[in-house]
């Protein structure tokens, strides 16, 4: 009997996976281009114990297609500790993949963050517009170091 063989695709998400939504528990994902170099992914519902390593692992499948993200947790209802983490790791996955990224948050994420993020290292912007312009004048600093190189 042969084993069965094929391609697996690491780091990499299948481009038709693009603009996609998945349900995870009680929260849904979507991802969509922004830009030709950033991506938005949207949560709405709740993150919690049973779907917050989802998130990160969502977030993970998609950041290969683009420099830059924008997470948009506005529409999240409920942000348990599992989602706290899942930030945790998406900071460490994009900085691991030199993505840049920004955090965009409704009232459960914020209040989440005042309590476990004391130090403000997660990347909290107020609204779509300002994380937009953060990573703009990012993605302006990188190519200014890439042509002094």
């Amino acid at each position: 009997m042969h084993a069965s063989t094929g391609t697996i695709r690491l780091y990499r998400p299948d481009p038709t996976t693009l603009t996609e939504s998945k349900r995870y528990g009680r929260a849904t994902y979507s991802v969509y281009p922004a830009t030709s170099t950033r991506i938005h992914i949207a949560v709405c519902g709740d993150v919690d114990a049973v779907n917050g390593r989802s998130l990160g692992q969502y977030v993970e499948r998609h950041t290969g297609t683009s420099r830059q993200m924008v997470l948009d947790l506005r529409a999240v209802d409920f942000f348990g500790t599992a989602g706290f983490t899942a930030l945790y790791y998406i900071s460490v996955h994009c900085t691991r993949r030199d993505v840049d990224w920004m955090l965009v948050g409704g009232p459960p994420v914020r209040r989440m963050l005042r309590i476990c993020d004391t130090s403000h290292e997660l990347p909290m912007c107020a609204d779509i517009d300002s994380a937009s312009a953060r990573l703009e004048r990012l993605a302006l600093s990188h190519r200014r170091v890439a042509t002094a190189g």
